[in-house]
């Protein structure tokens, strides 16, 4: 049978027990999901989102039959090209999640999806954390880190941690390392792999000079090839077999779950950027750190050119901009229980290079907000060093060990080296106290000429690790495709010859993952190498590392930040008929479903903010549109007035035909208008009762004065009909600000008055400028030039504003103000009741998380912050428009707060997605503080 009708009859014989719209085959989605954070791309020819334990064994006993090879993939951060295929990918779907926390916290069960971030959140009030840390963890699953035994920055891994875990075969079988009852199953049922690989253990033991030396290679970092440390440090079988798992980077089997020991999270810590003249003093310090015994918990170099990278970046001490050409840093930490003991170990520290000659005086800081920030710096600074790349290049990660004794002049090897191939930008940077050092450059492969000369340094670099030092040509990156085929080199004949004796007897056929860690292809190293041409001077920054994704609402729909960008760059790259129809696919895909809520750029190391292009692109799209975006914006009291009428049209339906009525006709019209229609729900709003500043009376004995802006949509929207609450917004707002003793002032026009932000979103720049900076006028107007506080509604609008704002103008959005104002002026008495919160996107953006936190327990002994709701994806108007968006971004809430009594949020759109996804009602926290409040004495 050919291979293409093999791969139809898969997709056939999986969509018997996999629904439909989990089979994924077409071009732009195969492209975007299956792209991973290397420099290699290979399209799959189908991917499989997968749910569960028994889909993922009945697709690999499908793919065993038809011969098919497969590929796993998680959150796709691997940089070696791990996680890609031009077969079947298996994609993990959202739902491989649970956890379960055990001892107190000494251990953790995790399914493989859970984040290493995650994990380390649900651990942290338990004052324990993931040993693991690779610069990835925010991103990156567990199942992934395991699978690619990937560290971090201290010498931990998971194959030191791991306590359990759950493995499933290529032919189906099931092993939980965990339950003595599995183990004992498995050693009935696969009696013959377990004595192969007990064959394989004698004789890797009965070869002396071999075992020592893997040993030997061991005491350093090294994810190169299989773990053959596992035949010589256990003695069960099945003990080796789990430990071979660990780092097989998806070639022998599949990790589904695995319980960690944890390590503790040490209260106290000191951070210092110790920054030395050269990189040469600046090992020889680390050396010191390590031979002896020094108590450093890590130690990061971090050279010349790599400081000249995150120098601007937020928390960078302002002595990096000065630094000397060479200068090279060693970013350390010192950890501990008690004060004394830290004062103890940082002078131990000084005390170790005190004779060494430093750039700047050495200053540690125990302050954790300074201390975080140093190694959010340290975390970023890949995708940092990437960002600086010329355009159409790539940026290539390397990952070596040498030992510690050899650090000096290996890094100096390793300088001269990038030198002597033209790689003038390259930096050097990593885990220096375990030898571990990754180096980064800018590599293009547009010619020949390019793609030799990077031949030519990697094998050199290779002589230099192996010949010369006996390192590690992978420390914790994993093989992937960019080293499988210098595992050999690296090891040997013998000891690769076992490496394939383990890959047979795991995976007989050769259809997991191929080509990853064993390969027969010399050149596998420089194929199928991913383009990188410039498609937006907004993303063409970005190095698609992943580390996005997670914050983005869409990300289980359609596409991620990261894979618009992969689809806008193919885009550029396409023409004729194939860019057509890819361009019409992308529409909806990257287009129409983005909220454009901007969180990415919150986690992006280089502050990429996806909305930005996609405002962009909508802009393109509705150049033809402008002058009925310039009428709307110019009669925007008339479109609002008509906006509240339909409110009340579709108030007086739903009070004559019921919910259930009203959302059966709504349902059909938008399916019979192809989704064009509107959408609508229960929770749909009131219209909003005029607002007529004249008729507010004045407070003229109040002392306290504020400015107060209600956003149009609080002027519109009233509350949902079946709210417990029936006080609209604008009114229980300004009753709060009376009752803590504030005179209340509207500008003048207010219903005409607009942030900007619903025409922004359609990319309608110019209106969205214009009308913001007619709200800005009218506020330095009504606020005398600024010496009146401004108080805003709604969070996204003030964020909105903020953008356009007078200097002179002091503008809050309502957690802001309340927390700034008028904590002081009222009595809070807080509720026993369960209630939830959600930090709109614009909140976080705002950086008001904690200011948001605070004033809700003060007014709840009892608040529920649901976990991985991130932006609600009501984004405006996407709610009523494009509400799958809304409804997947939601889909974990409702079980979350099923036991909470209310809600609340900062943003009236935000609210009434919230109240139908969840099924309690939620609304502004301005409900919560003035029922919680009196006013003081």
């Amino acid at each position: 049978m050919p291979d293409s009708a093999k791969y139809e009859e898969f997709k056939t014989r999986a969509a018997e027990f996999i629904p439909q719209d989990r089979i994924i085959t077409d071009y732009l989605r195969t492209l975007a999901y299956g792209t991973d954070a290397s420099f290699y791309r290979l399209l799959p020819k189908v991917i499989v989102q997968v749910a569960n334990e028994n889909e993922v064994i009945r697709l690999m006993a499908l793919a065993t039959e038809l011969s098919l090879a497969i590929t796993f993939r998680a959150s796709g951060t691997s940089l070696s090209g791990q996680a890609i295929t031009d077969s079947i990918l298996l994609r993990l779907t959202p739902d491989w999640k649970d956890y379960e926390i055990l001892e107190g916290g000494k251990k953790i069960r995790m399914q493989c999806g859970v984040l290493g971030s995650d994990a380390n959140k649900y651990l942290a009030p338990l004052q324990y954390q993931l040993a693991p840390m690779p610069a990835s963890i925010d991103a990156a699953t567990v199942g992934g880190i395991a699978i690619n035994n990937a560290a971090g920055m201290n010498s931990m891994d998971t194959y030191g941690v791991m306590e359990s875990a759950r493995f499933v075969f290529l032919d189906g079988t099931v092993l939980d390392t965990g339950s003595e009852e599995s183990r004992n199953a498995f050693r009935e049922s696969h009696a013959t792999m377990i004595a192969e690989v007990s064959m394989l253990s004698q004789q890797l033991r009965s070869n002396t000079a071999l075992s020592e030396r893997i040993l030997r290679k061991y005491e350093v970092k090294n994810t190169t090839g299989y773990g053959l440390r596992s035949l010589l440090e256990w003695d069960d079988p099945i003990d080796m077999i789990a430990r071979l798992m660990i780092g097989s980077e998806g070639t022998l089997g599949f990790i589904s779950e695995i319980t960690h020991n944890t390590i503790r999270k040490y209260p106290l810590k000191a951070s210092a950027f110790l920054v030395f003249p050269d990189i040469r003093t600046a090992s020889t310090a680390v050396m010191r750190f390590k031979m002896n015994n020094t108590p450093v918990t890590a130690a990061e170099m971090i050279d010349y050119y790599a400081l000249k990278a995150v120098q601007d970046m937020d928390g960078v001490p302002d002595y990096i901009a000065d630094v000397p050409q060479g200068a090279t840093a060693i970013l350390v930490q010192a950890e501990a229980d008690e004060r004394e003991n830290l004062e103890r170990d940082v002078a131990t520290i000084l005390a170790e290079i005190d004779d060494l000659e430093l750039v700047v005086p050495a200053s540690f800081t125990d302050k954790p907000e300074e201390y975080q920030a140093y190694w959010t710096i340290r975390k970023g600074i890949f995708p940092a060093v990437g960002a600086t790349r010329p355009k159409g290049t790539t940026a290539l990660i390397e990952d070596v060990a040498f030992p510690i004794e050899t650090l000096a002049d290996a890094l100096v090897d390793l300088q001269n080296l990038m030198q002597k191939y033209g790689y003038d930008d390259g930096v050097i940077y990593g885990h220096a106290l375990d030898g571990n050092l990754h180096f980064i450059f800018s590599q293009g492969f547009s010619n020949k000429e390019e793609i030799d000369r990077y031949e030519r340094f990697i094998d050199e670099v290779c002589d230099v690790v192996v010949d010369k030092y006996d390192g590690s040509l992978k420390a914790e990156h994993g093989t992937g495709r960019n080293m499988a085929p210098f595992v050999r080199k690296e090891w040997g004949e013998e000891a690769y010859n076992i490496m394939l004796e383990i890959k047979r007897i795991f995976d007989p056929q050769g259809i997991l993952n191929p080509d990853v860690m064993i390969t027969r292809n010399p050149k596998l190293h420089i194929s199928n190498l991913k383009p990188m041409g410039a498609a937006s001077d907004i993303v063409d920054q970005c190095i698609e590392c992943g580390f996005c994704e997670r914050m983005c609402p869409s990300k289980n729909l359609t596409l991620s930040p990261r894979q618009r960008i992969i689809g806008k760059r193919e885009l550029s790259l396409l023409d004729g008929e194939n860019q057509k129809t890819f361009a019409d696919e992308y529409d909806y895909m990257a287009i129409d479903t983005c909220a454009g809520c901007g969180l990415c750029s919150t986690v992006c190391p280089v502050g990429i903010n996806t909305g930005d292009l996609v405002r962009q692109l909508r802009h393109d799209r509705n150049a033809d549109r402008e002058g009925v975006s310039q009428w709307i914006a110019d009669h925007f009291g008339t479109v609002t007035s008509a906006a509240k009428a339909a409110f009340g049209v579709a108030n007086v339906s739903h009070g004559v035909l019921g919910s259930n009525v009203m959302g059966a006709v709504t349902r059909t019209a938008r399916k019979l208008s192809g989704n064009k229609m509107g959408y609508w729900s229960p929770e749909m709003p009131t219209p909003a009762p005029k607002l007529i500043a004249s008729d507010r009376p004045a407070v003229t004995d109040s002392k306290f004065k504020v400015v107060y802006l209600p956003s149009c949509s609080s002027r519109t929207m009233g509350p949902a009909r079946d709210a417990k609450e029936q006080t609209p917004l604008a009114e229980k707002t300004e009753a709060l600000l009376r009752k803590a003793g504030f005179e209340v002032i509207y500008p003048n026009n207010l219903e005409n008055q607009c942030c900007g932000m619903p025409f922004k979103s359609k990319g309608m720049f110019n209106q969205a400028d214009a009308k913001a900076e007619e709200t800005i006028n009218n506020l330095l107007e009504a606020s005398n030039n600024g010496e009146i506080p401004v108080y805003c509604d709604t969070s996204p609008c003030t964020m909105q504003l903020k953008d356009h704002l007078d200097s002179r103008i002091k503008l809050f959005e309502p957690v802001d103000f309340i927390h700034t104002f008028m904590m002081d002026k009222l009595d809070f008495i807080p509720t026993d009741e369960k209630v939830a919160l959600h930090i709109t996107c614009s909140a976080r953006k705002m950086g008001l998380d904690q200011k948001i936190v605070e004033l809700m327990q003060a007014c709840s002994t009892n608040v529920v912050i649901p976990d991985q709701i991130t932006c609600c994806g009501f984004a405006g108007d996407k709610g009523f428009s494009t509400p799958e968006l809304n409804e997947s971004a939601l889909s974990t809430l409702a079980h979350q707060v099923k036991d909470c009594n209310s809600g609340y949020s900062t943003s009236r759109t935000c609210e009434i997605g919230l109240s139908h996804h969840s099924g309690i009602d939620y609304q502004s926290i301005v409900y919560l503080v003035d029922q919680c409040t009196e006013p003081k004495n």
